[in-house]
């Protein structure tokens, strides 16, 4: 028979080195969790949605452009979601690059309230298309 503990049975030993025996539900559980909790507080929220954007798949152009649905401003209604499955060839993603930067492009949005948001999806989406073309735009397969 197992003996029986109660939830702060460690609390004495634990409260002394800072520690709680109680678990924190409301808290960051990872490092990146934290890293994010730490940046919100004193980023432009704008900002902190590119980043959360182009996490895991900087310069990567077909991911960012099968994802650019979940960044565009309210009330965008020209981009139409494009799955992996139709960014296989060089030619695909060139084709769907272009319509990306026909939304996003800088001069498209002057004036606009979301001006300084496109032009950092724009930012984003040209580097990786650098990076892709330097990469010698190859195929998926």
């Amino acid at each position: 028979q197992k003996p029986k503990v109660s939830a702060n049975d460690f609390e004495d030993l634990l409260s002394n080195q800072g520690f709680s025996a109680k678990s924190d539900k409301k808290g960051p559980k990872t490092i990146a969790e934290m890293r994010k909790q730490e940046m919100s507080k004193d980023m432009d929220p704008l900002k902190l949605k590119i980043l959360e954007w182009i996490e895991g798949k900087e310069r990567n152009i077909r991911a960012l452009i099968s994802t650019l649905h979940t960044v565009l401003w309210e009330g965008e209604n020209k981009w139409k979601p494009v799955s992996m499955a139709d960014l296989v060839t060089p030619e695909q993603v060139k084709k769907y690059y272009r319509k990306a930067v026909l939304v996003v492009h800088p001069d498209k949005a002057t004036g606009q309230p979301y001006e300084q948001y496109a032009k950092m999806i724009f930012m984003e989406l040209s580097d990786a298309w650098s990076e892709f073309e330097n990469q010698g735009s190859k195929s998926l397969f």
